[in-house]
């Protein structure tokens, strides 16, 4: 049975409300899974970070607690162990080098101008070169995909309009022998609904009975007269 299964087995015993019967204990990976369980995120990565000092756990719990969820919980776990990282200050570095090295491996992760606002000011631009080339990436490509998504929806409300317009410039002259497509009986009213195929049928028929999307995205003036 590993580590982690064994503080798993552990700390089923102790019930949420009663969590702070393990504080000041050094139950340290007990405290940090029973703190997650809570969302207290950023007391279980302060855990994990200034007492087991165990870097790599932190990230993992990053990654883990937000699978399934959206890209703002798990950026903002990863801004919690960064942050985690940069309140406290070791001999070693060692601190300051698991920062660097959660940036430069994860830069996507994070929004960097919140990130630059926390940086010191004696970080040099060279040393986070990996973590700004890929959060440039990742703007680049965000602002393609927003141009390519107008781009998108402006050429389609183009098509819609000269569909429009080209049913408009087309007039419809009622008369006997004209039928509505749906079901087959005359017009009694002047009253009617045109769509793109230049199928016409009546108001009520397109209402009650859902007729195609092609007749209710694509609905003509319903004013026009003989």
């Amino acid at each position: 049975m590993t580590e982690g299964t064994l503080a798993e087995t552990r700390i089923r015993v102790v019930a949420p409300q009663h969590s702070d019967k393990i504080k000041g204990t050094d139950l340290h990976m007990e405290r940090a899974i029973l703190h997650g369980k809570l969302e207290e995120h950023d007391q279980a990565l302060n855990i994990l970070v200034h007492h087991l000092k165990d870097f790599a756990a932190a990230e993992n719990y990053c990654i883990w607690n937000s699978l399934g969820r959206d890209a703002s919980y798990r950026k903002r776990l990863f801004q919690l162990l960064l942050s985690s990282y940069l309140t406290q200050s070791s001999p070693d570095n060692s601190l300051t080098l698991a920062a660097v090295d959660l940036l430069n491996s994860h830069p996507t992760e994070f929004d960097a101008p919140s990130v630059l606002r926390l940086l010191p000011e004696s970080w040099s631009v060279q040393l986070l070169s990996p973590f700004l080339a890929g959060a440039m990436r990742e703007h680049v490509h965000a602002l393609r995909m927003s141009q390519m998504a107008l781009g998108l929806a402006k050429a389609e409300n183009n098509i819609y309009k000269k569909e429009k317009l080209n049913m408009s410039q087309k007039p419809v002259i009622l008369s006997e022998k004209k039928f509505c497509h749906v079901c087959r009986k005359p017009f009694q009213e002047p009253m009617f609904i045109r769509n793109a195929n230049g199928h016409i049928v009546h108001t009520h028929c397109a209402t009650s009975l859902h007729v195609n999307s092609s007749i209710d995205g694509h609905m003509s003036n319903p004013n026009k007269r003989t």
